[in-house]
This record gives structure tokens, C-alpha cells and sequence, in this order.
């Protein structure tokens, strides 16, 4: 029977400062931070940019000040 897939973060831009404590954080480093402007300027927050990457460990989320990052179900 094949594993059930991990749990990803689901971070809330609104929510993300940036600060990059969850990246630092991140053993498996499939966080980045991220603008939405594609010149890089304007306020950065976190993304996950490799889901296949994310072991579900939830650093991330316990290392966050903010609550912006939940585990949620990778199926949605």
C-alpha cells in the first residue's frame, strides 16, 4: 500500500512578513521568499517551490511568529 503523501505548508501571503525564519528553518530548504512583482522588488513572503521536496516535518509552521503557515492535506 503506498504511503499517504506528507502534509504541505500552506503559507498565507497576507499573514507572511518575509522575515525568512521558516526558511532558515526548513531542513528539506524547499522554502523560498518570494514578490510578487517579477522585478523582485515590493514585500516578500514565503512559498513553497518544491512540494515534492516537503517532508510535512512542520518546523516551518512551529517556527513561524505569525501563524501563517498551516499543514494542510496535499490533496487539497
Amino acid at each position: 500500500m503506498p504511503r499517504p503523501a506528507p502534509p504541505l505548508p500552506a503559507i498565507d501571503p497576507t499573514a507572511c512578513t518575509g522575515c525568512g525564519r521558516c526558511i532558515a528553518a526548513c531542513p528539506p530548504k524547499v522554502l523560498w521568499l518570494d514578490t510578487p512583482d517579477p522585478r523582485g522588488f515590493g514585500p516578500k513572503h514565503a512559498v513553497l517551490h518544491d512540494a515534492a521536496g516537503c517532508t510535512g516535518c512542520a518546523i516551518c509552521q512551529r517556527r513561524c511568529p505569525f501563524d501563517a503557515i498551516r499543514m494542510a492535506s496535499a490533496k487539497g
